[in-house]
């Protein structure tokens, strides 16, 4: 049983966000992919101070760095629809899309499968989800 001296999530955001309650000192987000990055944005422009994200992997080279074309580094993330709306929300996606590669379908394979086995997947019924390299989703975006 929660305690009634607890607020609730949804009446907590919107306390911050009216400009009743004062935003934490500090904030730390983890996970640096999409939600993470999305989430750090919109706070940030909410007024939060000293957002930091903190995520596995090292921090990326720079966008235009030789090192993406390393096909090592290719552990692609799809960007669909929804997400592609989240970053349009927080003002990152067009500093992101001239990075990313459309792409109308997915192929999953089973194991054992082979190199051409496996299921692919076409959504006619969407817009194209956009693919880009995961670490390079937060080289994309504008220093603070």
């Amino acid at each position: 049983r929660r305690s009634q001296n607890v607020m609730s999530m949804p009446l907590l955001i919107h306390a911050f966000s009216a400009g009743l309650v004062a935003p934490p000192a500090g904030t730390l987000i983890v996970g640096g992919g999409p939600a993470g990055l999305a989430t750090a944005i919109a706070l940030a422009k909410r007024g939060y101070k000293k957002v930091e994200v903190l995520d596995r992997l090292p921090p990326p080279p720079a966008v235009d760095d030789t090192a993406w074309s390393d096909t090592a580094r290719f552990y692609l993330i799809g960007i669909g629809g929804r997400g592609q709306n989240a970053l349009r929300k927080v003002g990152a996606w067009d500093a992101i899309e001239p990075f990313t590669q459309p792409v109308a379908g997915r192929k999953d394979w089973a194991p054992g499968s082979g190199v051409d086995g496996g299921v692919l997947t076409v959504r006619a019924d969407r817009p194209p989800s956009n693919v880009i390299q995961r670490d390079r989703l937060p080289s994309c975006l504008p220093p603070p």
